[in-house]
């Protein structure tokens, strides 16, 4: 029987059992920094209306959505897979808004609670947001399939992500080859956040009955699966709250490569004395940070991200100049209109651009 004609059969009174409604929510509150939102729903949507099995998929995209209307959106669409896209705050949870407009967070037991209703439904969730990973493990209690990120993701590295996961899904592929498809775009494009996407999955139809067991959860672990993970929130263009233009040129001047062992001691590379000095200005910076009364509480988390992400960089033996180039810029640009830190972030781009003579 082909396939044209099971569907004839199938799809009575308007329902269609081979439709698979994909549910994007959008969260990007007032007082956080603008996220590539419409860019990532234009590119899956693109990408599925290439596809072979274009007519197999319905994309709802619902912006701004607000605590007091996730459930609710949940009930009207019905979905098959759930793709939420915005800010991620770690073991704080996932940023979503409120009535007006500004950040909410909501906890991995909340959400874990809440998808419990929709497990015979729901499919597979994709949490595309900095350190979600954490939110995954609570709602594969409920779900078989769910995607999270084990540390914060940048814009370019999440849209690939999700390029190559529908990419394969539009292929007909399965949740399984649909995840490893989305890391291998990323990879293809150069972009060294590979191993950031976790899956946890376990197969329904084996597994149906342990559903909300956790201990029977299958997770399909990266190379950094047993890697400790930092629990703050926000991607490297997450830190927003004024604006500059481009304020990192010192470091986009730069040239060369700098090698620095795990202990951030010794460097084997062009022995860079101001190395030390940059790590203990990026501490005192984090201080200031988390002293200051000019930022609220998400602002100061927003604002410390950067600075851990050019510390970890700086660990590496092989830091990635590009990363610590943005994390730069968006210091710059989240913190420029407080006084007290707008200095101290300067002082640290010009130590860092002396790192990579």
């Amino acid at each position: 029987m082909g396939t044209t004609f099971r569907r004839e059969i199938l799809e009575t009174g308007g329902f269609d059992l081979f439709m698979k409604k994909i549910l994007i929510l959008l969260a990007n509150p007032s007082d956080t920094s603008q996220l590539r939102l419409n860019q990532e729903v234009s590119e899956i949507q693109k990408t599925l209306r290439q596809s072979n099995h274009r007519d197999e998929f319905e994309i709802i995209p619902v912006g701004a959505v607000q605590v007091d209307d996730l459930q609710q959106t949940l009930y009207d669409y019905n979905p098959t897979i759930v793709h939420f896209s915005g800010h991620g705050a770690g073991k704080d949870g996932l940023v979503l808004e409120d009535s007006s407009g500004r950040s909410v967070l909501v906890s991995e037991d909340a959400l874990a609670r809440l998808f419990k209703a929709f497990q015979t439904q729901i499919e597979c969730v994709i949490l595309n947001a900095c350190y979600s990973e954490i939110q995954a493990n609570a709602i594969h209690q409920h779900i078989d399939c769910v995607v999270g990120m084990n540390q914060a993701i940048g814009d370019q590295a999440a849209i690939k992500f999700a390029v190559g996961f529908y990419r394969a899904l539009g292929a007909g592929e399965p949740y399984e080859n649909c995840f490893e498809s989305g890391r291998t775009l990323i990879d293809l494009n150069g972009i060294p956040e590979v191993d950031k996407p976790q899956i946890k999955y376990r197969n329904r139809t084996k597994n149906a009955a342990m559903s909300s067991n956790p201990e029977s959860n299958k997770t399909m672990p990266s190379p950094q699966e047993n890697a400790p993970s930092q629990n703050k929130s926000q991607t490297l263009s997450n830190i927003t709250i004024g604006g500059t233009n481009n304020p990192s040129n010192l470091i986009n001047d730069a040239s060369g490569n700098v090698k620095i062992d795990q202990s951030h001691r010794t460097q084997t590379m062009g022995q860079n004395s101001n190395l030390e000095v940059a790590l203990t200005e990026l501490e005192k910076l984090k201080q200031a940070i988390v002293t200051t009364n000019s930022l609220n509480s998400i602002q100061k988390k927003q604002a410390e991200f950067p600075v851990e992400m050019i510390e970890t960089e700086l660990k590496k033996p092989q830091p990635d100049k590009s990363l610590i180039n943005e994390a730069v810029e968006a210091l710059k640009k989240g913190l420029e209109g407080v006084e007290t830190l707008a200095e101290p972030v300067m002082k640290v781009a010009k130590i860092l651009a002396t790192v990579f003579i």
